[in-house]
């Protein structure tokens, strides 16, 4: 993942050139990891994609003028607020688990809340769609998602498939530890199928923890080389770091 502000500009919400930045870095990260494996043809784009004026102009030009300097014909794009709004939280983790479900699926979703797209979109090299559009499951091996900071800190990460980790993986550290591997994660993926299927047939139990027993600074043993927390692990406070 890459981070940059934005600089000097007008106003403080305005938005400026650190996306630029971001994404070119990722685009980069991601051309160097996929240049066996299809290159960024096999890539899609997560966009921040809040779809006011702004933001459809300023990060429409960003990626599309990236995905020129990368030679990208026809990028997929992806916008996955039209489905969920902008979260009060971390927006990208929303993105990066779509992208995930693109990676399993290779469904891109469609951008399904508008009939068109606006003249001012920058789309040269993007792909836009407004219906879902099936490329495949092993089409994808790479996505970058973007993260754009009006006002902020703007962040771009490089994502690779679970099949190209596959791969990379088994390569560095050969047949049997992967297969090892493969043997005890089963046991992971059996736990993720009963979650999925128990997500989509009931509502999962809230966690309500009101009135239980809190734990107060009086209650901590403090030194200058850990702190220990009553039921918990100390946290040692010691580094490697040499100055």
């Amino acid at each position: 993942m890459f981070i940059h502000a934005d600089g000097i500009k007008r106003s403080i919400s305005a938005p400026g050139i650190g996306n630029y930045l971001t994404v070119g870095r990722a685009l980069d990260c991601l051309q160097q990891a996929l240049a066996d494996s299809g290159g960024l043809q096999h890539s899609f784009v997560m966009a921040h994609g809040t779809g006011t004026p702004q933001n459809r102009v300023t990060e429409s030009h960003i990626l599309d003028s990236l995905a020129g300097a990368f030679n990208i014909q026809q990028w997929p794009l992806a916008a996955v607020k039209c489905f969920l709004g902008h979260s009060i939280g971390v927006a990208g983790g929303d993105q990066i688990a779509a992208a995930l479900g693109v990676f399993q699926q290779g469904i891109v979703p469609g951008i399904r809340t508008v009939t068109g797209f606006a003249e001012d979109v920058h789309q040269t090299h993007l792909s836009l769609s407004n219906q879902h559009r099936d490329f495949g499951s092993a089409h994808f091996t790479g996505a970058l998602i973007n993260a754009k900071g009006f006002g902020g800190n703007n962040a771009s990460a490089a994502l690779l498939s679970p099949s190209w980790v596959g791969r990379f993986l088994k390569k560095r550290y050969g047949d049997q530890r992967w297969h090892d591997y493969q043997n005890k994660h089963e046991s992971v993926q059996s736990s993720q199928h009963q979650y999925h299927d128990a997500a989509l047939t009931s509502i999962p139990a809230s966690i309500y923890r009101f009135g239980e027993p809190e734990i107060k600074g009086e209650q901590l043993s403090i030194s200058s080389s850990a702190i220990n927390i009553p039921g918990y692990r100390p946290l040692h406070l010691k580094t490697d770091f040499e100055y």
